[in-house]
């Protein structure tokens, strides 16, 4: 194992008579791709005899790039801190270590001793080592945390210029005995000799050259980067899974003879159906079998069965239907420059879900990101919309349940038009490689409510949308910011939300506080369960509840996080409401009851006939439970004792109804 020269970053000062403590990981700067890299972890400050703090226990969580480097193992512990002491591992993205003195005494430990090396394996790039100050632990004589320790973060960086290595054997492309010159990386020329190489990693090179009669794999959420040039004269195989797809980018030219395979995993069955698009050029719809293909038309929002010669377009999005699972290969030349789709179909009339919408697809054999890059979008609302098995997801640039706007490769997604003449650049810039799977299934932000919709009976198919309070939005449709309901398969379980012009949104914006309808459809009847999330995202006095009509219920969001309703599985325009507002809004008001309180008692009496009370509850006006309580027989006074001055919403629920009361308290 070769040892590299590491440039260590520390220092030392002192300050209010006391060393200061530091924790510094080296750095290892100019390194070959393919060399192993050792850093050293040195300590100062933790000599209790010259000034410093003694030690009992070290804990470290020390953060890496997969993509750069792999851990090997760790070494050349110090002997005050030997072998044996030490619990350490690696798990791809974190190295983490701990150590606890075994005489339960305090070590002295001198200024810059390396408490071990760390050693990784290095692919190449540049990646940060950087301690998670959070989760990373000192411990004094007493077994107190240690506080204001530094830590210094290290740095790894590759060498100027380029090397070539060569590989020769069968096995995983981290095997370093079978490449002439280490394992390849960013700065690094990788040709394939001969035999088979399997990138059971995410493999990365400057250049790559694949030699007649050797091959390449990427197996499904495995991936491949050449930063230049690709050529291959032999054979590339892309999987693809269930669980997702092997990634390639490549960044410079592409060429050479040779077989280019990019698998696609479809998950079809009689009511399934996928939706895809080629990562090559000249595939026609030949390759998808005896399954049915069909492009969409947007001046007639229906589908149109393709011919088996019918070649597939660049960045086109096709309807693949079928009654089993199944795996397609696309093969042929790839793309890896800019794509652009102009003249996108728009049949103007009035607004409507459909109006304008056209199934475009990911043109690349790597998954591509909605905001990295330079898109450029003419006459486009701002969301885009994948479909995932069952339903489709949006996002908004935000906001949705496209899991930060990330379009897995071979995968169709819609854009919608808002006039004629759009059209939509996608940039190579965009791509990425990401284990998302295929869909069949964001930073928290300020003021935006999710809810989740299920079956009671089936946790799989679940549906979400989205409501986002953003100044500068609008009531209505907003084509920057809000995103359309597509209504999926409805067997399941569908939620969407209205805005003040009656569209249908999956993500809506609104620029206040404003009650918002919330509708539901499902063509199957039983038990569902609403979860609303992100409630934390909201100022705790901000009033949250949600109003089912048809029950004649109102709940505070913040008490009960979910919501439990009876469908017949039809539709039920209007039966629910997202408030927020006060309490009791769209409630019935105290007709049959009298109220009034007095002596830190509230008393209650019936004005009609019914004298029981199932369930009463007492509110703030922000809408924060005080007091509640059931099964009351009227008349009744409910004590309090420890309530402040101010207003507050009585809610009493019968069977008759719910009824609300407003009283002030003294």
């Amino acid at each position: 194992m070769k040892k590299v020269l590491i440039s260590l970053l520390a220092f030392f000062t002192f300050f209010a008579g006391q060393a200061q403590i530091t924790v510094t990981v080296g750095s290892a700067l100019l390194q070959n791709p393919g060399t192993m890299v050792h850093l050293p972890v040195t300590v100062n400050g933790l000599n209790g005899s010259s000034g410093g703090v003694g030690v009992t226990g070290i804990e470290l969580h020390i953060s890496y790039e997969s993509s750069a480097m792999v851990y090997d193992t760790t070494l050349n512990f110090s002997s005050l801190t030997p072998t044996s002491q030490w619990f350490f591992g690696g798990n791809g993205i974190e190295y983490s270590t701990n150590w606890l003195e075994p005489s339960g005494n305090k070590l002295n430990l001198p200024d810059n001793t390396v408490l071990f090396d760390i050693v990784f394996q290095y692919l190449g790039g540049i990646t940060a080592l950087t301690c998670d100050t959070s989760r990373c632990l000192l411990f004094d004589s007493a077994y107190n945390i240690i506080e204001g320790v530094h830590y210094v973060n290290g740095q790894v960086t590759s060498s100027q210029g380029s090397g070539e290595s060569r590989w020769n054997g069968t096995g995983p492309w981290n095997t370093l005995t079978n490449w002439s010159n280490g394992i390849p990386g960013d700065s690094t020329n990788a040709i394939i000799e001969t035999g088979q190489v399997t990138t059971l990693s995410n493999a990365v090179c400057k250049s790559i050259t694949i030699n007649t009669g050797s091959m390449v794999v990427i197996p499904a959420n495995f991936s491949l980067t050449a930063n230049l040039n690709y050529t291959n004269d032999g054979i590339l195989n892309l999987q693809s899974d269930a669980m997702g797809t092997g990634s390639l980018i490549v960044r410079g030219t592409t060429s050479g003879r040779g077989d280019n395979n990019f698998g696609r995993y479809l998950d079809l069955d009689s009511d399934k159906p996928s939706i895809v698009s080629s990562p090559v050029s000249g595939a026609t719809a030949s390759m998808f079998g005896a399954n049915v293909a069909e492009k969409y038309l947007e001046s007639s929002s229906s589908w149109v069965t393709l011919a088996a010669s019918e070649i597939l377009e660049t960045a086109s999005g096709y309807r693949i239907g079928g009654s089993s699972p199944t795996n397609v290969t696309f093969q042929g030349i790839f793309h890896t420059a800019d794509v652009t789709r102009s003249n996108l179909s728009y049949s103007g009339g009035s607004q409507s879900v459909s109006q304008g919408l056209n199934l475009l697809g990911n043109p690349y054999p790597s998954a591509i990101q909605w905001e990295q890059g330079n898109w450029v979008r003419t006459n486009l609302d701002y969301a885009v919309y994948v479909w995932s098995d069952y339903k489709y997801v949006s996002w908004n640039g935000s906001i949705g349940s496209l899991h930060d706007g990330i379009i897995p490769a071979m995968q169709g997604f819609y854009v919608k038009c808002n006039a004629s003449g759009a059209s939509l650049s996608i940039p190579s810039g965009a791509r990425l490689h990401s284990s998302e799977p295929f869909y069949k299934t964001s930073d928290a932000m300020s003021n935006m409510l999710t809810m989740k919709i299920m079956n009671t009976t089936d946790l799989i198919h679940y549906d979400e949308a989205y409501v986002h309070i953003l100044a500068g939005s609008t009531s209505g449709f907003d084509s920057n910011h809000d995103a359309w309901k597509l209504t999926g398969n409805s067997a399941h379980p569908q939620i969407f939300t209205k805005a003040t012009d009656q569209s249908n949104l999956s993500i809506n914006t609104q620029p206040e506080f404003v009650s918002v309808p919330v509708e539901f459809s499902s063509s199957t009847p039983g038990s569902y369960k609403i979860i609303f999330g992100n409630i934390e995202s909201f100022n705790s006095s901000q009033p949250l509840f949600f109003e089912d009509k048809a029950n004649n219920t109102v709940i505070n969001i913040r008490n009960a996080s979910d919501y439990v309703f009876t469908s017949t599985g039809t539709a039920e325009a209007g039966r629910f409401l997202i408030h927020f507002q006060e309490v009791g809004i769209g409630e019935q008001p105290m007709t049959i009851f009298s109220v009034w309180n007095t002596d830190l008692r509230i008393h209650i009496s019936p004005k009609t006939g019914e004298n029981y009370i199932d369930q009463w509850e007492l509110y703030s006006l922000t809408g924060q439970l005080m007091l509640s309580g059931a099964n009351l027989i009227l008349p009744a006074a409910i004590a309090y004792n420890h309530l402040n001055t101010g207003i507050y919403f009585l809610r009493l629920k019968t069977k008759e109804g719910v009824y609300t009361h407003k009283l002030m308290v003294k």
